[in-house]
Formats: C-alpha cells, structure tokens, sequence
C-alpha cells in the first residue's frame, strides 16, 4: 500500500503498495497519480462544527482494481478500498505513524525473545452484519495468507511466522501430503487462537522488530471464512464482502464507482452519509471533473499547476502534503538485453532526473536510491545511479549486448493515457540522444498494466513502477521488493549478498548494526541496478473547502485513512 503497490494514471506503485505499501507495495507511468490521487490534502482535522448529516463525499479512485482480496492484493487503489471495509489487529498513528492497537485492545504481549506475540481483541467487536469478530476470523485471514492456492502477492510479509513460507512455497499439486504437513506446522505451532479469550498468538522463526507494523496491514484483516466460501471468486462482491471496519462496501458498479456507507456496528461512527469513490482514469478528465463540483478531493500534477496559478479558488483549495513512494524504470533482469548489469547501470545513468524533475514532474524531487527523505534509511551519499553520459556509454559499450540487435528491440510498456505519453516520450527521446538507443513504446490499458506486472512471467522488459511505505521501516523497502523471495518482486532481481544483508538486519535489535546492515543492502541494490531510480513523491491536491476533518500522513492509500471516520462534509 503497498505499499504498498498502486496502479493509476502515471504508473503503478505497489502497497505499501506498501508497500503499503504498502510502496507494493511492495506501483509504467500510470504511477504519479496513482501516488498522488489516492493520497490526500494537507490539512488537519478540524472540529465537526456544523457537519451535514446527510454529507456524501465523491473522490476519485483511479482505475478498476484488479482485485480487492485483502490476502491476494498489493496496490494502493486496492487496499485503499479493502481499509474502508476491514480494521486489522493494529493500525498507523495518524501523528507518528506507529503501529496502535486497531482491533486489538493493547500493544501485544511480546515473550519469547521476542519472537512471540500476543494480541487480545477489543470487547464487543462485530461485523457489519452484527455477527462477532473473534479471534478465529483474524486466524483464518492469517492462514489464508500463507495459502499457495491464494496466491497473494503480500504473502511474504507471513513468511516469519512458523511454518507460513514453507506451506507458502510448496507445491500441493505435486506433494498434497507434504503441503497439508505444511499447513499443520502453520496452524498449530505458527499461528493459534482461543475465541474465548479473544486471543491470537503468533510464535515467529526469528525476532521481528517490525511485526507489530506487520500486523496493522491488510493481509491480516479477518477475512471470514463463511463469506470467502460462500462468495468463492467473487466473494468481493457487495453481498459478502463483509467487514469489521467503518464502512460498508455498498455498491460495486464495476469500471464505474464504489460506494461507502457507515458501518453501523463499528465503535467510532462515521460523519458522512455516503462515500463514493468514481473511477476516472484520464486526469484532465477528473480535473473537470473536480472543477465542476462532481469531485470532492483532486490529485494534481505537472499539467494542472498553470490553470490553477491562474485561478484564485482553485489556488485557494491547494493543499500540500508529504508522501512516501519513490519511482523507477524497472528492467525484467531475467530478459535481455537487461540480464546484463552493463545494460541496465548504462540506462540508469542516462537520463537527466533533474530535468524530469524541472521540465515534466515538477512536483516531487529527483531519486538516485529508494528510500526516499524521511524515511527510516535514507541515504543522501548514495550516488551510484547519478548522470553521467559518458560513464553510461563506456558501461553500455562493455556490455555483452554491445552493438547487437537486442538494444535495438527494447519494449517501454506503460500504462496508456495521453500524460503518460508525454512522460515516456521523454525518456525515450533521454536514451535516444545519449546512448543512440530507441526504445519502442508499449502502451496498455491500465488493467493490463498491472496483471502484466503482477507476475514474473508476464512482466515486461522495461517498464515504469514504484513503491510506497506500507510502515516506516528499511525492511519494507529492502526486504520487501528486492529480496529474492519477495512474492512482489518485478524484476527477477537476485543477489544473495543482497539476500544475506537484508536477513541479517530484519532481525538485528541493535539500532546501529540494524541501519548499518540496511545501507549496505541499499547501496548494493543501487550498484546492481535492477531498477533506475526517477524520483521521489510530493502530494499537491486539490479539496474543497466544505471537506473537513482531513488528517494526512505521508503514508495514506486513500483520503485520510488513518483517522477516515474524522472526515466530514461541512452543511453548504
């Protein structure tokens, strides 16, 4: 939310996200706005004063998501709409963005050496159907996790509890006895619950400093098993996607809108009547949209700042606020011409970011690593990538590629709009002019898009992405996209030194040694260029001034998340 992953116009970042990812994670061009739309102006909560009772508010969510399976997804305009349905164990600080209890009554008791954790639920929690949540609904969403028939693309966030990567990574196809074996390890030693204590214990592989952050992500909402059997494939559909968070999924016209109503049942009431999330993705389309009141919040870019300067309302209604994603050119190191390191250290030192920055982006600031500033790791002396024309030609012309027709056939595949043709226009004319490459462009509609590069598979040569915190932490950046065992890995990048360094520091306890270990990674990852690194988020929107009770953090998937009940229409 990925982090976090996110698919929209300009890209794709993954959740969290972040990763968040969320930043899937774990987002080709369809990416700055998918940053940006799902994020939200800087303003703060303000009291609720005269709120309309019968306030709606209509924001725009992008494109249709490919899936809203809060086991399988990892892109910011999924989780964005699974967080209004579903409340994890533990969530953000809208103030620190540390992990707090959620549905969890109380920090866990952590035993063990650390490498045990113990949640106990909140009293009196329900669905919106007035049914329970108990312990066991939480447990069964933490299995499905670690299903390999679910296929999630966060499972690896599971994979420090005891016997979820095993199962997770076995074949019940070719083994069924050895993967159920699998799954018994999982069930009884990794995982366990007792309804009627309302307790959830998770007993991990090895001390995890991160996992309380782990559990206020999406993977881990509970998912109830009567709904997921009941609906099978579709059990994302209105009628039986059915949550314990603040809001009920009500309407799901699909390609068209989703729409929000308050949970009932849910301890801190909503302020709004409805919540309509549209599906627009051309920006100019939505920024007409806006202008004419049919949009409540706009995410705005490069092409809107003139005819915003211009407009004295419209410059009145600017907000900005900080973000948490960095995007990048992403090679398939696994397809050539980008299976030679040469290749992808030439490209990722060919292009002027600086330029981009000044004469395309103009909102946000150029990136030569991945953790962006103010994030947990981020490293201003890594400069590896920086431009530098004549070192990129001496690398290309060392490659083993050198003067073949490989560099000759190079694919840019992007999600399709008129502002990301401008965008990948621009690259393209960048390698063009500096290393004599052209470079085809490729573009798809933004569904396409992020199938395409939700498996190794199907993911293209060349390609733009990128990622947003799902947590404030290096491993949900390192460990999280690069390691080789990353099930929301893009690149086929593998580099067991790389692979050791992360490991390592995942499960240091000494601060320094933990941050030591994680620049290495980083600047390892750098040297080795699976992806070329663009550039770093910035949030500019646009809100109404009737809109009230905003809360941001640099690391929102959609319009205040983290304090969403806040939000308010103000009577006008």
């Amino acid at each position: 939310m990925g982090v976090r992953n996110a698919s929209k116009e300009i890209g794709m970042y993954s959740l969290k996200t972040a990763i968040w990812t969320p930043l899937s994670l774990l987002l080709a061009f369809a990416l700055i706005l998918s940053a940006c739309q799902q994020g939200a102006p800087g303003q703060q909560p303000q009291a609720q004063g005269d709120a309309d009772p019968n306030g709606e508010l209509t924001t725009n969510t992008g494109s249709e998501p490919d899936t809203i399976d809060p086991q399988k997804e990892s892109f910011v305009d999924e989780v964005g709409q699974t967080m209004m349905v579903f409340e994890a164990l533990m969530t953000f600080d809208a103030d620190t963005l540390k992990a707090i209890p959620g549905a969890a009554k109380e920090p866990p008791q952590v035993t063990n050496n650390g490498q045990t954790y113990t949640y106990t639920l909140r009293d009196g929690l329900k669905y919106s159907d007035g049914s329970e949540t108990k312990a066991g609904d939480f447990a069964f969403g933490w299995t499905r996790l670690c299903d390999p028939a679910v296929a999630g693309e966060y499972a690896f966030t599971g994979y420090v509890i005891k016997g979820c990567e095993d199962w997770n990574t076995s074949d019940a196809k070719a083994d069924k006895a050895g993967s159920d074996a699998k799954k018994k390890v999982l069930t009884d030693q990794g995982i366990q619950f007792d309804n009627a204590k309302k307790t959830i214990t998770f007993n991990l592989t090895e001390q995890a400093p991160y996992f309380n952050s782990i559990a206020a992500l999406w993977v881990g909402v509970p998912s109830r098993e009567s709904d997921v059997t009941k609906g099978g494939d579709k059990w994302t559909e209105p009628s039986t996607f059915i949550g314990n968070g603040p809001f009920v999924m009500s309407e799901w016209k699909h390609n068209e809108k989703i729409v929000f109503t308050p949970n009932p049942n849910y301890r801190t009431p909503s302020k709004l009547k409805k919540w309509t999330r549209v599906m627009i993705n051309e920006a100019s389309v939505a920024f007409a949209a806006y202008r004419n009141n049919e949009l409540d919040t706009y995410a705005v870019s490069a092409e809107d700042l003139r005819t915003i300067d211009a407009d004295a309302d419209l410059k009145g209604q600017l907000k900005d606020s900080a973000d948490s994603c960095t995007f990048y050119y992403g090679y398939n190191s696994k397809k050539a011409p980008f299976d030679d390191k040469a290749v992808r250290q030439a490209l990722a030192k060919s292009f002027d970011r600086e330029a981009y920055i000044k004469d395309i982006q103009k909102i946000g600031k150029s990136a030569l690593a991945f953790i962006p500033p103010g994030m947990p790791g981020y490293d201003e002396g890594d400069t590896f990538q920086k431009f530098d024309v004549a070192a990129a030609k001496t690398l290309l012309a060392g490659s083993k590629y050198a003067n073949t027709d490989a560099l000759k056939t190079i694919k840019f595949t992007y999600n399709a709009s008129a502002r990301n043709k401008t965008r990948v226009e621009w690259v393209q004319q960048q390698w063009k002019t500096n290393l004599g490459i052209d470079v085809a462009l490729d573009p798809v509609d933004s569904t396409t898009f992020s199938q395409l590069v939700k498996k190794a598979e199907t993911t293209p040569p060349l390609f733009l992405l990128g990622w947003c915190a799902d947590y404030p932490d290096q491993q949900d950046w390192l460990t999280t996209v690069f390691h080789s065992g990353s099930t929301v890995t893009r690149t086929g990048y593998n580099n067991p030194q790389f692979d050791t360094l992360v490991k390592a520091a995942d499960k240091e306890v000494d601060p320094k040694k933990r941050d030591d270990g994680y620049q290495q990674a980083s600047r390892l990852l750098s040297q080795d260029a699976p992806v070329a690194f663009l550039y770093y988020s910035a949030k500019k929107s646009l809100i109404k001034p009737w809109v009230k009770g905003v809360k941001t953090t640099a690391m929102d998937f959609a319009l205040g998340i983290f304090k969403v009940t806040d939000i308010f229409v103000q009577k006008h």
